[in-house]
């Protein structure tokens, strides 16, 4: 999947306004689009963002990423049943998500013994 826009995040508001579940893991996902997400799909009870880059304001402004949610997305989230993320610095997928640049590329495989992304 390609980065989660702030045109991708308004298209699944408009045409799939009853969505319940949605998973964008491993994207690049701008905070406006977030927001659009979470106060646009009224019926969602579950999101996943584990692993993706979250970036503080959509192109052409410069990639600002975000390392951590701000309180006014965890006070959207709430109301979810269950909101999934991950961001952390020791986690394999997010360090393959930075390094790939949110467009995981699937051919790669983590050596088990190193937890290191290979290519």
């Amino acid at each position: 999947m390609g980065p989660c826009d702030m045109l991708f995040a308004s298209t699944l508001v408009s045409f799939l306004p009853n969505l319940k579940v949605l998973s964008v893991r491993c994207t690049v996902l701008s905070k406006p689009a977030l927001v659009i997400i979470l106060e646009g799909l009224k019926k969602l009870k579950v999101l996943n963002i584990s692993h993706c880059i979250i970036i503080e304001d959509p192109p052409p402004a410069p990639m600002k990423i975000l390392y951590k949610l701000d309180e006014s997305i965890l006070e959207k989230a709430s109301r979810l049943d269950k909101f999934l993320t991950c961001m952390s610095d020791s986690c394999i997928m997010c360090q393959c998500s930075r390094n790939d640049e949110g467009l995981m590329r699937w051919y790669i495989s983590i050596k088990k013994t190193s937890g290191k992304c290979m290519r």
